[in-house]
């Protein structure tokens, strides 16, 4: 694992399981991943949003044996114990035939203004665990009990025939100045390679986004063999800034395990001019019969006055999939 003073987040050590999957019966009894941190000023706590699915067979876990995606809340003080809220799930799919979202709501993405939470997400049209078509929703409340559906869904949607082809997925979104900059990552075909690559698109109300697929994919998996990004992956962007530069941790796969690494760029670049870190992965798999054993991945990054929280998807050998934290000092 890298350690580099220079570049935020690169010592990790992990701290564990934060949120972990329902009981048998629960909503999100199957599993749960793809964790969003905001910190909700009306409540002076932090809240999560994050995907959970139900259990189709008790016995058995994985991708075969889950309910369609739904979207969780929990709350925190400390970043460290989360609470699940009582309302649990908060949007779920819309059941609507022919809708954007008919079957599941998944990769959550939270922004909070002036009273209005924008609950953003990758809505599915088929059974299971990410079936059909994927394209970027957005929703609202002013309570995170009632939501409403925006009337222009999708707001993204898959395109062309490059690298946003196929399916559009998580999202995660910074303003700067009166600009909003969505970085996404989408499934398609770029350098004559069919995989996940992350671009961006940008916009001035959190409705309408005009996506840079001229510039787009800003961030690739090297496609080395041998390497941690082996399969070309790029997925799962959490954009954060520090010390006058952009950075983003992102995961990819060797097509066996699954690490999170970061990329760079300067603030006179952004939103464009990543590089790779030259010492990735930061975050690896952890040690056969461990949480994190066969992936560690999907990362979100929190950032407070003297830690930085570096939040993934752990999954375990056995298919067990929950929420965890590795820290860093900042």
């Amino acid at each position: 694992m890298a350690i580099d003073a220079a570049f935020p987040g690169t010592t990790l050590a992990k701290y564990g399981v934060v949120l972990p999957v329902g009981g048998n019966g629960d909503w999100d009894a199957g599993m749960v991943e793809s964790p969003a941190v905001w910190y909700d000023s009306s409540r002076s706590m932090y809240g999560m949003v994050y995907t959970g699915y139900g259990r189709t067979d008790t016995t058995r876990r994985g991708y075969k044996f889950v309910t369609g995606p739904r979207v969780g809340l929990a709350w925190s003080t400390d970043l460290l114990h989360w609470k699940k809220d009582a309302n649990n799930p908060i949007l779920s799919g819309s059941g609507v035939p022919q809708s954007t979202d008919s079957r599941g709501v998944s990769g959550p993405f939270m922004w909070s203004e002036h009273g209005t939470y924008y609950l953003f997400y990758f809505g599915v049209t088929g059974a299971g665990y990410e079936k059909g078509t994927k394209t970027l929703n957005v929703a609202t409340s002013h309570d995170l009990s009632r939501w409403t559906r925006y009337a222009g869904n999708p707001i993204i949607a898959p395109s062309g025939t490059g690298w946003r082809c196929d399916a559009i997925w998580h999202p995660n979104i910074v303003k700067r100045g009166g600009t909003y900059y969505l970085f996404f990552n989408a499934s398609g075909v770029a350098g004559g390679k069919e995989e996940e690559f992350i671009g961006y698109a940008v916009s001035d109300d959190l409705f309408h986004w005009n996506v840079d697929d001229e510039h787009s994919p800003i961030v690739t998996g090297s496609g080395i063999k041998g390497t941690w990004d082996a399969s070309g992956r790029a997925g799962d962007p959490s954009v954060f800034s520090a010390d006058r530069k952009w950075y983003m941790a992102w995961y990819s796969w060797d097509k066996k395990n699954t690490s999170d690494g970061l990329a760079w760029t300067s603030d006179e670049e952004f939103p464009r001019g990543w590089r790779v870190y030259e010492h990735n992965p930061v975050l690896t798999i952890g040690a056969p019969g461990s949480y994190d054993a066969q992936h560690a991945g999907k990362p979100f990054i929190v950032r407070t006055r003297d830690t930085h929280y570096h939040f993934y998807t752990a999954v375990a050998l056995d298919e067990t999939r929950q929420i965890a934290v590795a820290l860093s000092p900042r």
